[in-house]
């Protein structure tokens, strides 16, 4: 039975200059390495469909995530994990051989594209066929470098980012074009990788402690961490985590939630800004937060912890900023047993909500796919074969 989807493939680049000129047992450890963290960071939403050499080959269901962002930063933390894991491989060796110091050459590129696919059950995986498939491994050979000078990249297909709703985010991107026979043309925007980790380098995190806190409030939502972000971060259900009468947002970039983003918080005639200060999507956001006392402000961390039954949420309530009275008066209301009552009673909301949704398909929790270290081998002499 043919399914909708989002066909994603990770493809570790530059390999096979770097095993003409490297030393294969070395270059082998290397990329045993990186394919194993893109399987790590290949999770719900996304699932695993297959290896293929130096690839990890993945799908993520129609209706699996609520925001098109949403694929876009689980894409860009994949590529900065793999730049942080590229560093570590050079700073803790002390080999020279040449798989060791040519280790810089290997970089990482993304292809997206939303079509149709059949699943079919093989030994471990449950392969994708089809025609949408078939194309998007056609377009992994492209112009993308020698047109655009961009060589670390996420491009998606113009069919992916119309079902993403993020062409306003793509106003960012490079747009692009490839030529296929039989296929005719088709569109693709590039998202430059390595102004991502340029990007990532810079921030500093701020992050309210709970041994600094006013105050920290846990509980336990039966759902993954990247859906539980959906739901807080998303304004019509972060309206309903905070007992709002209403919400909206104000985007700086282009449309995308991330630092700077102000959240505005109706509450009968009192509007709240929340200014995003820190935003780590699928870990955790600061925000700093006007309050109703007049010149008084107060960050909040919004922190989300994998369990084994799927996510513990933990608000972190800092202290306020402010007149020293006001300071005090907001301090005693944020932190009084009524209005902690209140938020467990928004967060608990919010939880009957996405049960609610998940129990009537209106999103889908896809199950992970496991991945043996042999078969992370395999594909690594595979590759080394070809």
């Amino acid at each position: 039975m043919a399914e909708r989807g989002y066909i994603v493939i990770a493809d570790i680049t530059g390999y096979t200059a770097y095993l003409s000129g490297s030393e294969l047992d070395h270059a082998q450890d290397s990329l045993r390495s990186l394919l194993e963290l893109l399987v790590s960071h290949t999770k719900p939403p996304l699932i695993i469909s297959r290896l293929e050499g130096d690839a990890v080959i993945a799908y993520a269901p129609f209706g699996s995530f609520l925001q098109g962002q949403t694929l876009i930063e689980l894409l860009e933390n994949c590529y900065v994990a793999f730049r942080q894991a590229r560093e570590r491989m050079q700073l803790n060796t002390t080999c020279t051989c040449n798989a060791c110091r040519n280790i810089p050459n290997l970089d990482l590129k993304f292809l997206v594209h939303f079509g149709t696919y059949v699943l079919q059950d093989m030994l471990t995986y449950r392969e994708m066929v089809g025609s949408d498939v078939n194309l998007a491994h056609r377009l992994l050979k492209n112009h993308i470098v020698e047109t655009t000078g961009i060589t670390a990249y996420a491009a998606y297909t113009a069919a992916s980012v119309e079902e993403l709703g993020i062409l306003e985010l793509c106003l960012a991107m490079r747009p692009h074009r490839e030529s296929y026979e039989h296929l005719g043309e088709v569109g693709l925007y590039v998202q430059d990788m390595h102004a991502v980790w340029e990007r990532e380098r810079e921030r500093l995190r701020v992050v309210v402690e709970p041994e600094q806190a006013l105050l920290v409030l846990e509980a336990e939502i039966p759902a993954p961490a990247v859906l539980v972000w959906d739901y807080i971060t998303k304004p019509e259900y972060r309206m309903i985590l905070l007992e709002a009468d209403s919400m909206r947002r104000d985007d700086p970039t282009a449309g995308r939630v991330s630092d700077g983003t102000v959240y505005y918080c109706a509450h009968g005639k009192t509007t709240l800004p929340q200014a995003v200060i820190d935003w780590r999507p699928f870990e955790y956001y600061t925000y700093e937060s006007t309050m109703p006392q007049v010149g008084t402000r107060m960050r909040f961390t919004v922190r989300l912890v994998p369990t084994e039954a799927g996510t513990q949420l933990q608000l972190v309530c800092g202290r306020s900023t402010g007149p020293l009275l006001k300071r005090k008066l907001t301090d005693q209301f944020v932190s009084s047993k009524k209005n902690q009552q209140e938020i467990l009673r928004g967060v608990e909301s919010l939880r009957q909500v996405i049960l609610k949704e998940l129990a009537e398909g209106v999103v889908v929790l896809p199950e992970a796919v496991s991945v043996a270290p042999e078969m992370v081998a395999a594909a690594v002499q595979t590759s080394l074969a070809g």
